[in-house]
């Protein structure tokens, strides 16, 4: 709920005021600390009370309006007190109102914890639920013969490009369905090329073929390359030359509209080679207008049976190789009855049984529990046709408070769009949703990774992509769950999202607390941008967009602002008005030049993101300022590649100290010393560059918390390496190392395997280590994932041994490699072997190794890739679900020289000097993950 947010900010916005101790004249240190207990009793009430029961479900709602409203309000006014200028004024009275307010509503809340606090007795005893995620990915229920019968049409023996439409109820499982098709190992095989794209309600085709372009995925290359923001016939015309000659599969998800499918069916040309596009719509008629064979495939809702076996599956999966002939048996008996029943009204809607389950599994051996459910279920199975959306809002209702601020905020992304987990983490910490870690060990950012598991486990995000070491990187929210969700979001004041030109604002849309844009091309727009401007009570504005190449005209900021998501937003020069916004906690924005020093006045700032466009690399400038080290709440801190500030020469005692920082890249490792590395001791992921290959002399090990580590050498000279001490260089925290041009000697392997006990990942790239043989006889007994890409090596001796468990095996433009190790197909984890652009000898072994196995039934390896050569010379790993991050990586922004303010340009390159390093063009930009 926002209520519970709301409180949670405010509260840390009154502790940060009490640690400055400075007050308004008008206001003593006594009403602060006052005001401050009475907003912890607030919270502490909230946390303790459980999921209200129906006959008091409307007082609960009615309390949390007026929770939210008395927060909103004195947290306005203690905001602008801070700023320094309240719009309508303020004295001794204004605070002793608030006061007032928010110790009714905290009395009101202490009614009602003692009111509900027998309900919450009856989960308080109940011990951690086991951790897993069943999803339609492991296992079809109840629609095999769905599957079956699309499978067919897909491998039917017509040569003409065949539109399979597949419609059916909302929460059906039309998308699970096509995925399962998709993913499959015999689909695999039959298409030169695969893409994904999802159709969001106000379609823009200029960002459609782009995302296509973008999710193209094939066994021998990936053409996401292509992708840039252009005109949009341009895209339309990349696209149809991409797919011509191939046999492609596409799928065009959630397509709301028939003049949809007539634009984008014009980009498929009809290669007669067995092309198919899967074609997934709740509307009848859109599904008879493209299928011009008469075939429609129409899915109907599970059975009893099936229904009840899919919730077992959902609440519980982790008993299913005990109970793999009949998961139904792992119910236990006294709930058997009860589960039937819930299941059946869900109406055999896949969507609802799975997110019903998700609540079930919270208390799956709690009768009193169930039968709360099942009263809910009930009521809204009463409702009629829209009694899946009634069913999902249970989720949504019996979900605890602190974790609603966190599904509400997904409605800010882009319906067509994944969401990198990276990026969402920062948002919510950077918002306030989380108290405090009690434990010295958690971080804000751990807290915010465990709320995202739980929203996973309850099924109301979905994964889409997961990270190297087989974490979550990419997610998303299935289009009911976030219709849902906005209207959840309107309602409580949460999220404002401008989708469109014509979108006007509707009724207490000016009081929203954030502002999403989805198409930043709108803010070029004068009267959206009055229109927009007029939330003045905004405390986050994204521009979740595409990158927008120019400058917009006009800068949008509302004062009160703690979130500014800029980054596919360019600014030709430094906004004044961002140096005004003292509350803001997450800046991120596209700008070429130096930051200036006045950055410093955001004390508060949590996350500095500033990417350049076109990337040029300028060795010996620093874009940061000296004043960096005056930000003592800096986490994050990510900059296309630039020189790190020295400490200032005159110390003054810790006010230098970054003791937050935990994320800094890239910065120039040429002008990182030994002083620097001491003063962010609680660093995490550290990206360092250089520009040819030299004596590193800091002590990287220095970093006793250094999880991630990456070093790029951008002109890698054969036969030299850098020169650095093992010891000395590799913090033995690491879990993730990436080195790119480095040219260490194979002897420093065994210092990675043998001291690195945690080490998870490992990326080579760019001759990264040289000589002709490794030969190791040493175990990695952590590494999953290992990368080996333009390395000039001959030979490579290993036993399974060495890499027990490995899961994923990618070898990349390896010219010289004789053989890939007949072990490593003995390695009992291996998911996944890749070989692109290795010789043909390599490319031999590899195939002898997958063949050997298949021979001993292990079947798993039908899913790796060999290729001898690579089309386009690069290959990127597969991104199911194409994301705003990826679409943006892909762009190039406008010339400089066809600005607008060419005397600002000229000034600019009088600040750098002429030498510039252009960027490589298979260096990729470092990530968190």
């Amino acid at each position: 709920m926002a209520a519970y947010s709301a409180v949670t900010v405010f509260r840390q916005t009154l502790e940060q005021l009490l640690d400055s101790d400075q007050f308004p004249p008008h206001v003593s240190k006594t009403q602060i600390v006052s005001l401050h207990e009475n907003v912890c009793s607030l919270q502490s009430s909230l946390d303790k009370i459980p999921f209200a029961p129906k006959v008091k479900r409307e007082k609960m709602k009615d309390l949390q309006n007026r929770i939210r409203e008395a927060i909103y309000a004195a947290q306005d006014e203690v905001d602008y007190w801070i700023r320094g200028n309240s719009p309508h004024g303020s004295d001794e009275n204004t605070m002793k109102k608030l006061e007032e307010d928010i110790k009714l509503v905290e009395k009101d809340a202490v009614e009602m914890e003692r009111e509900t606090r027998n309900d919450g007795d009856l989960f308080r005893e109940s011990s951690p639920q086991p951790r897993f995620n069943f999803s339609s990915k492991d296992k079809i229920v109840g629609q095999e013969e769905d599957f079956k019968v699309v499978s067919e049409r897909l491998e039917s023996g017509e040569k003409a490009r065949v539109v399979i439409p597949i419609t059916g109820l909302p929460g059906i499982g039309k998308t699970a369905l096509v995925r399962s098709i998709y993913d499959d190992i015999e689909t695999r095989k039959q298409f030169n090329i695969r893409a994904w794209i999802t159709v969001s309600q106000d379609v823009n085709y200029q960002e459609m073929f782009s995302n296509i372009l973008s999710s193209m995925e094939s066994k021998n290359y990936r053409a996401g390359h292509y992708a840039f923001v252009a005109d949009e016939q341009i895209l339309l015309l990349r696209l149809y030359q991409e797919l011509s000659n191939l046999r492609f599969l596409i799928v065009v998800d959630d397509v709301w509209d028939t003049n949809v499918w007539g634009r984008l069916e014009m980009a498929f040309p009809d290669n007669k080679n067995g092309s198919r596009i899967l074609l997934t719509t709740r509307i009848l008629e859109v599904a008879r207008s493209v299928s011009r064979y008469g075939f429609i495939h129409h899915m109907k809702p599970l059975g009893p049976e099936h229904s009840w076996e899919l919730l077992c599956y959902r609440v519980f999966g982790d008993k299913l190789e005990d109970y793999e002939d009949d998961i139904t048996k792992a119910c236990p008996a006294h709930l058997k009855d009860i589960g039937r029943r819930i299941a059946e009204k869900c109406n055999g809607l896949p969507l609802s049984i799975m997110v019903v389950g998700g609540l079930l599994l919270q208390e799956r051996a709690n009768l009193e529990y169930w039968k709360r459910i099942e009263e809910d279920t009930v009521g809204a199975a009463a409702v009629g046709d829209d009694s899946y959306m009634e069913i999902l809002s249970l989720s949504y209702n019996n979900m605890p408070a602190y974790l609603k601020p966190c599904f509400l905020y997904m409605v800010a992304f882009p319906e067509e769009a994944g969401i990198r987990v990276s990026k969402l983490i920062k948002l919510w910490v950077a918002e306030g949703f989380f108290p405090k870690p009690s434990l010295p060990t958690q971080t804000m950012e751990l807290v915010a990774h465990k709320a995202l598991e739980d929203l996973i486990d309850r099924n109301l995000i979905s994964i889409s992509e997961k990270s190297s070491n087989g974490g979550i990187k990419v997610c998303w929210m299935h289009d009911i769950l976030r219709e849902m969700a906005e209207i959840e979001a309107r309602k409580e004041k949460f999220f404002h999202c401008r989708k469109k030109y014509d979108q006007g604002l509707e009724e207490g849309t000016k009081f929203q607390r954030r502002v999403s844009v989805h198409k930043n091309l709108l803010m070029s727009l004068e009267d959206v941008y009055e229109t927009t401007k007029t939330i003045t009570s905004a405390r986050t504005l994204l521009y979740v967009g595409p990158h927008h190449h120019h400058p917009l005209p006009f800068c949008l900021t509302f004062d009160l602002l703690r979130v500014l998501d800029a980054f596919t937003v360019y600014f030709v020069e430094f906004p004044d008005e961002f140096l005004q916004l003292v509350h803001l906690t997450y800046l991120s924005l596209t700008y070429n030049d130096e930051i200036p020093p006045e950055i410093s006045l955001l004390q508060k700032l949590q996350v500095l993101m500033v990417q350049r466009k076109p990337k040029l690399i300028f060795v010996g400038v620093s874009f940061l300022p000296d004043e960096i080290w005056e930000m003592p709440e800096l986490r994050h801190l990510w900059f296309t590649e630039t020189d790190f500030p020295p400490l200032p020469s005159a110390p003054r005692g810790d006010i230098y100290m970054l003791f937050n920082l935990q994320t800094l890249a890239s910065v120039n490792a040429a002008y990182f010393t030994d002083e620097i590395l001491g003063n962010i001791p609680n660093l995490r992921k550290l990206a360092m560059w250089i520009e040819v290959p030299d004596k590193i002399g800091f002590n990287v090990a220095k970093l006793s918390k250094l999880e991630h580590f990456k070093l790029i050498v951008l002109k890698p000279i054969p036969g030299k390496g850098i020169e650095v001490e093992a010891e000395n260089f590799f913090p033995r925290t690491l879990k993730r190392v990436t080195l790119s041009g480095t040219g260490l000697p194979w002897e420093y392997m065994e210092f990675l395997a043998k001291e690195l006990k945690d080490l998870q990942v490992l990326k080579l790239k760019e001759v990264a280590f040289h000589g002709d043989e490794w030969c190791p006889d040493y175990e990695f007994k952590q590494l999953k994932y290992l990368l080996i890409e333009y390395l000039h090596f001959k030979t490579w001796e290993a036993t399974y041994e060495i890499f027990p468990r490995l899961q994923r095996l990618i070898v990349r433009h390896c010219y010289e490699l004789e053989e890939i190790p007949q072990d490593i197909g003995y390695v009992g984890a291996l998911e996944m072997m890749e070989l692109v652009d290795c010789s043909p000898q390599a490319v031999d072994s590899a195939e002898q190794i997958i063949d050997e196995q298949k021979n001993f039934g292990n079947n798993g390896f039908e899913e790796s890739q060999v290729t001898e050569h690579d089309i386009n010379g690069d290959m990127a790993e597969p991104c199911p679900t194409p994301t705003t991050e990826t679409i943006q990586s892909e762009e190039e922004p406008a010339p400089v020289d066809e600005l607008e303010n060419q005397s600002e340009v000229d000034t600019v390159r009088k600040l750098r000097p002429r030498r510039a390093i252009k960027q490589p063009e298979r260096y990729q930009d470092f990530v968190s993950k």
